[in-house]
């Protein structure tokens, strides 16, 4: 069974998202479903991204999710480095008209908080 803290991925969370936006999550909301984790957070769009989606809408796209990915491989290093446990999925999205970003975690035993 793998032992979490809700408090370590949400600092986690948020030193990704500083690293990657230069601004941390405004709040986050963390569930654990048996294996999974759930997070859900409100963070801040990137402004010159909103500024060019209208007329570079495919080139907007393509830097969003070209920071996904690289957010994931990122909170996908360090959660398991933290807690020396191996992630089978991670799921990210994010939804810049409502600035909410949902990341499912998944891993391959039951996680336990702490």
């Amino acid at each position: 069974m793998v032992s979490i803290s809700k408090k370590s991925l949400a600092i986690i969370n948020n030193e990704i998202n500083k690293k990657i936006f230069n601004i941390g999550v405004q709040d986050q909301k963390i569930d654990v479903l048996d294996n999974k984790i759930l997070i859900i957070a409100t963070t801040k769009r990137i402004p010159a991204l909103s500024f060019l989606e209208e007329d570079y809408h495919q080139l907007v796209l393509s830097v969003d999710s070209a920071l996904s990915i690289k957010y994931k491989q990122l909170l996908k290093e360090k959660i398991e480095k933290t807690f020396d446990k191996k992630i089978t999925y991670l799921f990210r999205d994010y939804d810049p008209i409502v600035q909410r970003t949902c990341i499912v975690i998944c891993f391959d035993q039951p996680i336990t908080q702490i």
